[in-house]
């Protein structure tokens, strides 16, 4: 691969770097690891940990030693405005309650925007590490990650909110709901999901991830079918012959008075 003309693929690195040391401190750390609440929430909803405020600190440092000119936001309130155009968006864990109680996937998440234009992302879970950078593909551990361009498999995993899982079943899709937008999104990127829905979400944790789906050949768009971007409420992607379906329940959800709410 011919160097960039810019410092796209080398900040990837960096943020691919980044997200698997802490993911493996995040590892090393999980067992006995002791949740919060958040201030005004409840436990379930917004549960925190010493490792995601650990983890979000290490790495606005490295960001701001590395990058000095860039801006970070981050989901345990990192807030550094930059001057470069560029700000990094970090869920340290993304996923908590599944990290301290053991009880499914989580990941750390490391996204660049410039505004409201995804620039690369980086994801570490399950001991791997997904990246992708606008325009220059999808990476898995480093090797090439493109979906095929056959038809979706039938009645295949699809993952979606609570509220359209009655409906989801019915149209005949395998429903599942994992709980770290970020696992739920590359598992379409790496073909083990046929697409995933979700009525509301971030940049921290939904969109960053969004763009290794979408540059590993899936069909990535808002809820009303348009070009997405970071200011999307929610997304709809999948495999590109299962998109049109997939649209179509989050329309009819939405028409039926569905509640936003993943």
């Amino acid at each position: 691969m011919s160097a960039p003309p810019d410092d796209l693929l080398e900040a990837l690195d960096f943020a691919g770097q980044l997200v698997t040391r802490c993911g493996h401190e995040a590892a090393a750390r999980q067992r006995g690891v002791v949740e919060h609440a958040k201030p005004g929430g409840s436990l379930a909803g917004a549960a925190v940990t010493d490792v995601d405020l650990d983890l979000e600190r290490a790495i606005d440092e490295a960001v701001a030693q590395r990058y000095p000119g860039d801006g970070l936001l981050g989901e345990e309130g990192a807030d550094r405005a930059g001057t470069s155009g560029r700000t990094w968006v970090v869920d340290p864990v993304d996923g908590t309650l599944n990290y301290a109680r053991r009880a499914g996937p989580w990941s750390v998440v490391l996204c660049a925007w410039a505004g409201d234009d995804p620039l690369l992302a980086a994801v570490w879970t399950d001991g791997v590490l997904y990246t992708a950078a606008t325009g220059r593909g999808a990476w898995l551990d480093g090797a090439p990650l493109a979906l095929g361009d056959g038809e979706a498999e039938v009645g295949g995993i699809v993952r979606v909110p609570a509220a359209l899982a009655g409906a989801t079943d019915a149209a005949g899709w395998l429903t599942r709901t994992v709980e770290s937008s970020a696992a739920e999104l590359v598992a379409v990127a790496d073909g083990r999901s046929t697409g995933a829905v979700r009525l509301r979400g971030d940049r921290r944790d939904l969109h960053g991830p969004a763009l290794i789906a979408q540059e590993a050949g899936a069909t990535v768009t808002d809820l009303d079918g348009g070009q997405w971007t970071g200011a999307s409420p929610g997304l709809v992607l999948a495999d590109a012959g299962a998109h049109a379906a997939l649209l179509e329940l989050a329309r009819a959800g939405r028409r039926s008075g569905t509640p936003p709410k993943d």
